[in-house]
């Protein structure tokens, strides 16, 4: 028979010999009680199934919740005084065999020293309850002892999965809420589109009737201005409707809506960005691409406005499950004051967003030529559907 204290002991656990010797394997665990006053009352009166065993796994002391467990499932005989707690795993039949297995197997890592912690998460066998088998060796005396204890752990179970469907539906209400707000962009932006910039159209070819049938110079001089004005108007409201809704996600991927992105900045403002994309690009156009995207578009607009900086480095990774996006500008920095200044420049309900998605933002900055350092990552599964009109969810994924 396998034993703790790696020293057989000369008292059997079976047959006449056994019987006739609880009252020795009492007598040794007389030092294990009363090592504090009244601990086999404690042992008896907590609520979890807890029995303390000798080195041979011989049962010194069970408590009441256990035994009385026993008792009604018919082997209260095999599970008393005196009764050996392994041969009982073995021979009990309400376990299954792969529970007992794996209990049989962790007393058998403790028997070897491997261990003197053994704990076991299982399912009863004929029901729903959920159970944690623990097993804890100490020394008293020299000699090695362990208390063994079931606890009934349904209710953290259910809990758990509570949590865990609380969880999901937040997460579903939140890629609604992100859905609902990229829907109101794209619906914006198309009538700035369709509406606002036709007017101005329509504007700019009046005033190019004025010019030809006007031949006051004043006349002529003030057309031409407002004529101007009207392009450099038309220009700024093409560029809030592709702001407000970047049809490189929907028709390219984020991986080249993130290049087009950085390169046509780049000439627009003399920026020197460098980037670097890892990872494959699945196109799917969720909620989570666009909160990437926007989010490098509202740090690029920081820091052409804000940081005076030369030159950008960009890192976007696509691991399989997270976006991770770095910027980093060689620009003043933020001043000591910066977390007021941050209500200004848009970070803060960008922040705000990417925390919705599951995910988080990080900024890092000093006020010197260090630059700005922004970085956030993004549960890829944080979106659930594809949301982004025309999104091909279904095309294979392509390397970036």
């Amino acid at each position: 028979m396998s034993y703790l204290s790696g020293e057989p002991e000369d008292v059997g656990v079976s047959g006449a010999k056994g019987e006739a010797s609880v009252s020795g394997w009492a007598a040794r665990a007389e030092p294990i009680i009363a090592v504090r006053g009244d601990a086999r009352n404690q042992v008896r009166a907590v609520p979890a199934q807890v029995a303390v065993v000798d080195g041979w796994w011989n049962i010194l002391t069970v408590n009441s919740a256990w035994s009385e467990r026993a008792l009604r499932s018919g082997r209260g005989d095999r599970l008393k005084v005196g009764a050996n707690l392994k041969q009982y795993i073995h021979d009990t039949d309400d376990l299954g065999a792969e529970t007992a297995a794996a209990m049989l197997e962790g007393m058998h890592t403790i028997e070897t020293r491997a261990q003197n912690q053994f704990a076991l998460n299982y399912r009863g066998f004929d029901d729903e309850t959920h159970y944690q088998f623990t097993i804890d060796c100490f020394e008293v005396g020299g000699r090695r002892y362990a208390t063994v204890a079931r606890v009934n752990v349904t209710e953290l179970y259910d809990l758990r999965a509570q949590t865990i469907k609380l969880s999901s539906n937040l997460m579903q209400a939140q890629a609604s809420l992100v859905r609902a707000q990229e829907d109101e962009r794209r619906r914006v932006a198309a009538a700035l589109h369709d509406t606002a910039a036709q007017h101005l159209v329509g504007v700019n070819l009046g005033l190019a009737r004025l010019r030809e049938i006007s031949k006051d110079p004043t006349v002529l001089a003030m057309a031409a201005e407002l004529s101007g004005l009207l392009d450099e108007f038309h220009r700024e409201i093409r560029g809030v409707t592709y702001v407000m809704h970047p049809p490189e996600i929907r028709r390219n991927g984020l991986h080249e809506a993130v290049r087009l992105l950085c390169g046509g900045f780049a000439r627009r403002t003399g920026l020197d960005i460098a980037l670097r994309i890892y990872g494959e690009d699945r196109r799917r156009g969720t909620a989570v691409e666009a909160a990437v995207f926007r989010l490098l578009q509202e740090a690029l607009t920081n820091i052409q406005k804000h940081a005076g900086a030369k030159s950008v480095r960009i890192r976007l990774g696509s691991r399989a499950n997270a976006f991770v996006i770095v910027i980093h500008d060689d620009g003043v920095g933020l001043p000591k004051d910066w977390g007021q200044m941050l209500v200004g420049i848009g970070l803060p309900a960008m922040k705000r967003r990417i925390e919705d998605l599951g995910g988080c933002l990080h900024l890092e900055s000093r006020h010197s030529r260090t630059g700005t350092t922004v970085a956030a990552m993004i549960p890829r599964h944080s979106a659930g559907l594809d949301y982004l009109p025309g999104s091909a969810h279904d095309q294979p994924a392509a390397a970036a």
